[in-house]
């Protein structure tokens, strides 16, 4: 039988706060809730830096994918 890792992944909600800002909230499985507020001017700049750390996030994964495999 081989062994299969589920991650947990949190719910994301992002929604428009009523003085015109970007929420994002996040609440984990003990229901423990982390929000962040961003004003419109700067999500082009955040959507920059998402896409760029999620490049480099997925070469993580690939790169610990590749050495699990390597120990089988």
């Amino acid at each position: 039988m081989s062994n299969t890792i589920i991650e947990q992944r949190d719910s994301v909600e992002v929604s428009t706060g009523r003085l015109g800002h970007v929420r994002l909230k996040q609440e984990n499985y003990n229901q423990e809730v982390a929000v962040i507020t961003v004003h419109p001017d700067d999500i082009p700049q955040l959507i920059e830096q998402l896409e760029k750390a999620s490049v480099e996030a997925q070469t993580i994964r690939e790169e610990l994918k590749a050495a699990r495999e390597a120990e089988k």
